[in-house]
Order: structure tokens, then C-alpha cells, then sequence
């Protein structure tokens, strides 16, 4: 009889501790890639982007990424309360802003406006990752928002915050 019991406990003892074992991997890669999707401070070196020492934002997006049209929109939307977007070029008392199309500057390099050193930072920072966003050096973010109000709103004050803004888009 205590043969035919230990015959039975030894694979949920097992099981238990696979299961115990699989929890706490998952934990940890949910730990990671929530870490990974936060907005991150940083001291990324954005000088030379941008005339006049203004600050810059860069937007860097796909066209096979899913959440990258949600965060584009949010983008332009957020940033155009500061200025105005002709084409790709953006204009703006404020600040300097640039959206990146990475699968297009895969394609032709050329046909994508945005400075060589943006390129180096989108290597630097995102793993390869998109959507990608640096809101002037001080903040990044890899990835999207849970929501178009959330990208929205978390856009405008990362924006806000980089530029060290009280204007009235700000308050």
C-alpha cells in the first residue's frame, strides 16, 4: 500500500513544482516586459537634431506594427498642439519633431526624412523595437499605449516635461 501511494505522489510533486517553476518565470518575463514598455529616463544626446537649440522628439514607427498607427496618430495629434506638420516636416516654436518610418528607411533610406543621428539613437536605445519615441533626450518609451486616450495624454506630458512647458497646451 505505501508503494502504490508513493506511485501517486511523486508526479503531483513533480507537476507542483513544474507548475511553481513555469509561475515564476512567467512572472518574471511579465516583470521584464513591463519594464521594458515603460517610459525610461535617460540622457540620450539629441544635439545636433534640431536648429536654434531646440529640443527634439522622435517618433519611430512600421508599417507592420500593429500599435504604431495608434501611437502615430497620438503622436501628430500631441505635437501638432505645438506646431504644425507639412508632410513629414513639422514646424514649431517649441520644439523639433521627427517621425520615422523604419520600414521605409529600410526600402530607400533616402526617401525618409529624418537626421542621420536619429538613426544611430533609434540602434542605441529600442532593440530594434517599434514604436519607438524619445521625447528631447530626457524620456523614452519602447512600444505602445493600452489605449489612443492613453497615448494621447501620456504623449502630451512627456512632451511637456521635455520641454520644461507651463503654455497653456501644457496646463
Amino acid at each position: 500500500m505505501y508503494n502504490k501511494a508513493k506511485k501517486y505522489v511523486y508526479p503531483y510533486v513533480i507537476l507542483i513544482a513544474v507548475l511553481v517553476g513555469l509561475s515564476v518565470f512567467l512572472f518574471f518575463q511579465v516583470e521584464f516586459y513591463n519594464g521594458l514598455y515603460s517610459v525610461h529616463t535617460a540622457n540620450i544626446n539629441v544635439s545636433g537634431l534640431c536648429t536654434a537649440n531646440k529640443t527634439s522628439m522622435l517618433f519611430f514607427y512600421s508599417d507592420n506594427c500593429q500599435s504604431c498607427k495608434t501611437e502615430y496618430s497620438a503622436f501628430r495629434n500631441t505635437t501638432s498642439l505645438f506646431g504644425l506638420w507639412s508632410g513629414d516636416r513639422f514646424y514649431s516654436q517649441y520644439f523639433c519633431a521627427y517621425s520615422v518610418n523604419m520600414s521605409q528607411y529600410a526600402v530607400n533610406s533616402s526617401d525618409v526624412f529624418a537626421p542621420p543621428e536619429s538613426i544611430s539613437i533609434f540602434d542605441a536605445y529600442s532593440g530594434s523595437r517599434v514604436p519607438f519615441i524619445v521625447f528631447g533626450g530626457r524620456y523614452y518609451k519602447i512600444g505602445g499605449f493600452q489605449s489612443s486616450a492613453d497615448a494621447d495624454s501620456e504623449i502630451l506630458k512627456y512632451v511637456c516635461l521635455s520641454i520644461n512647458s507651463t503654455t497653456g497646451q501644457c496646463s
